[in-house]
């Protein structure tokens, strides 16, 4: 029994229509019990349990590679939200002009690996992460992995707001000690005017 308007979107109301449609279906992610069905969380009748069954309407899967330091030591796990920097060395002219910047925030992963178990908890040091992100995303992914470094920063449980960035350059490492390092100078500063006698 299930209050009638709080029945979730995409839940299946009755077993017949889950099981009378005409093909076999298999459970994505895990399902407690007492649990509503939901469409998201099996496929359709007669499909596959491929990593295409999990994507979102209008999202593709795009994979990366990564390293140990570029995947958060390995504590990227399928489920977990990321964002993703791109790290250039040099510009089309081949100047040093080394820059950090987001592509694109809070993208769900969607496997490391060949894993793309969410109930898999283990950390484990992968070569690849395939996220899920739209057409656009899939673009970018493709063109910033061609022209610099994609390293992977872990998104806290829950946490969904996206932020204004901005290319961190080599000039920002060191910003904050050049502008303290004014200050004290012109603090210690003293104008001394020659009297008229």
């Amino acid at each position: 029994a299930w209050p009638e308007d709080a029945v979730p979107a995409g839940a299946f109301r009755t077993i017949a229509d889950i099981v009378g449609a005409g093909g076999r279906r298999v459970v994505l992610t895990a399902i407690e019990a007492n649990e509503p069905i939901l469409s998201s969380k099996i496929t359709g009748a007669g499909q596959r349990a491929t990593l295409s069954a999990t994507l979102q309407d209008g999202m593709r899967a795009f994979t990366i590679r990564v390293n140990d330091v570029e995947g958060v030591a390995g504590f990227v796990l399928p489920g977990d939200r990321v964002d993703v920097a791109l790290t250039r060395q040099k510009d089309s002219n081949g100047k040093d002009r080394s820059s950090t910047d987001i592509v694109l925030q809070n993208m769900r992963v969607l496997a490391v690996d060949q894993i793309a178990d969410e109930r898999n908890d283990k950390p484990a040091v992968v070569k690849a992460v395939t996220l899920e992100v739209d057409t656009a995303g899939a673009q970018k992914l493709s063109l910033a992995a061609s022209v610099g470094t994609l390293s992977l920063m872990l998104r806290r449980a829950g946490e969904a707001s996206l932020e204004p960035t901005r290319v961190i350059t080599l000039n920002d490492l060191t910003a904050g000690d050049v502008a303290s390092t004014h200050e004290r100078s012109f603090a210690t500063i003293k104008v001394f005017r020659p009297s008229k006698d």
